[in-house]
């Protein structure tokens, strides 16, 4: 009895054996099915997890494409609405700022096309690392700029010094000039970089163990391109400040001659100085705000019995000029002057002229004085606005005014 339990109980557990060994069997030939067909349900998850991912650069990619589209558009209908009052206001800010002279406006001319250009570089280099709401800032920043350049880019009908106005408008034409050559450096600059990055690409494959490391593609960081591009404008800029015109509002260019004659007057030169600003033109400093420097001057006629003493006032635009003129009375006198004199106030382009003219004793002008006074005054007025516009043209007698020996 005890030989048959045994052997019942070696089948049973024989039984169970061969029942794991078929579990392990059946798992082993499941896994090797599931492992068999993996794209079944990983497809539609990977693509469900994928769509949003996709379509936020296609809707990004849509959204720029419209607004470039709305841009080109645009700017041409804006610049012309918009275009004559920018182009002074901005060219007026500019002379204020650097007191209209040469190199300072030649730079302020650099700036207006550079600064737009390194700011749409920087945002291309970088927009990949931008989150989305700072693109759309980006954007709006760029607009203004890229619209500031665009006003002073000549036209087939209008070239650059049709578009420019004031006391310093070749300097700023120079100064645009060059950042254009600087543009057009700074862009072979950089696609000459990108190529040299990228020669690896170009190499075959059984060769590129062979190619020296320093041909080998180069991990450039996003800063490389601003970088690259602001180095060839800079190089530009040193051009223009070389080459750009000196502005005559300085008294040693605005007063270059010692003397000068005409109609047969002599007139000698006796004192000249500029400054920033105005202050002591006049007794009231605000009759003249918003200006930006003063050049004076003295002379004395050939007889020495004349005495013309001239204070030109510089603002930003000519508008600024004339609405600070429009108040004063043409016998609005200069600050500080002993003694009868007659005096005259004008507008020419963006100078307010004072120019007062009496006796060098300072005795009272009498009527059959006055005209002979006011020709050696004409005469100083005269050779200080030719030398703002490049042609020196003598007044003409009339009403009295006119040389004392005619």
């Amino acid at each position: 009895m005890r030989g048959w339990s045994n052997l019942a109980a070696m089948r049973k557990f024989k039984g169970g054996r061969g029942r794991s060994v078929d579990l392990v069997a059946e798992a082993r030939a499941d896994a090797e099915r599931r492992h068999a067909h993996p794209q079944a349900d990983a497809g539609p998850r990977a693509r469900r997890g994928a769509a949003p991912t996709a379509a936020r650069p296609a809707h990004t990619g849509a959204l720029i494409g419209v607004l470039l589209v709305l841009g080109l558009v645009a700017f041409p209908i804006v610049s012309v609405v918009i275009g004559p009052a920018s182009r002074e206001r901005i060219e007026g800010y500019a002379c204020a700022v650097t007191g209209c002279t040469g190199p300072g406006m030649a730079t302020a001319g650099w700036l207006l096309i550079t600064v737009p250009f390194l700011y749409v570089v920087t945002a291309v280099a970088f927009w990949s690392r931008l989150p989305g709401r700072a693109r759309t800032a980006v954007a709006v920043v760029a607009a203004p700029l890229v619209l500031g350049a665009y006003l002073f880019i000549p036209s087939r009908r209008r070239d650059l010094d049709d578009l420019l106005d004031g006391p310093a408008r070749y300097a700023t034409a120079t100064g645009i000039t060059w950042a254009w050559a600087g543009l057009a450096l700074a862009l072979l600059a950089l696609l000459v970089v990108a190529v040299l990055a990228d020669t690896r690409k170009t190499v075959p494959a059984e060769r590129r163990r062979s190619v020296p490391a320093e041909r080998g593609k180069a991990a450039l960081p996003p800063v490389w391109a601003p970088l690259v591009a602001a180095g060839a404008c800079l190089a530009m800029l040193g051009v223009a400040l070389g080459r750009a015109d000196p502005v005559p509002v300085a008294a040693d260019l605005a007063f270059p001659e010692r003397t000068f004659t005409v109609a047969g007057d002599t007139l000698t030169r006796t004192s000249a100085d500029d400054q920033r600003g105005c202050a002591g033109v006049l007794d009231d400093d605000e009759r003249l705000a918003g200006c930006v420097r003063t050049v004076r001057g003295s002379w004395t006629t050939d007889d020495s019995d004349a005495v013309v003493r001239l204070a030109a006032v510089l603002f930003p635009t000519e508008d600024a000029a004339r609405e600070r003129r429009g108040p004063l009375r043409s016998g609005t006198a200069q600050a500080g002057l002993d003694g009868d004199t007659a005096d005259v106030v004008s507008t020419s382009k963006s100078w307010v002229l004072f120019v007062s003219v009496g006796h060098a004793d300072g005795r009272a002008i009498d009527r059959a004085d006055r005209g002979h006074l006011m020709w050696a005054a004409s005469q100083v007025v005269y050779r200080f606005i030719g030398h703002q516009v490049g042609l020196l043209v003598a007044p003409t007698p009339k009403d009295g005014i006119g040389p004392r020996r005619p």
